[in-house]
C-alpha cells in the first residue's frame, strides 16, 4: 500500500488532520495565571513602598 514509511506517516497525519486531532486549541490559563501573578507582585510592591 505504501512504498516508504514517509508516505505512510504523511497519509496518517493527513487523515488525523481531517479528523481534527491536530486542532490548534490555545489554552488561556497560562496567560491568566501570569497576569494574576504580575498583579499580585505589583500589589505587594505598592503595599510595602
Amino acid at each position: 500500500m505504501f512504498s516508504t514509511s514517509e508516505e505512510y506517516e504523511m497519509a496518517l497525519i493527513t487523515e488525523r488532520r481531517a479528523q481534527g486531532r491536530y486542532d490548534q486549541r490555545r489554552m488561556r490559563w497560562p496567560a491568566i495565571f501570569f497576569i494574576g501573578c504580575a498583579l499580585m507582585v505589583a500589589g505587594t510592591v505598592l503595599l510595602f513602598s
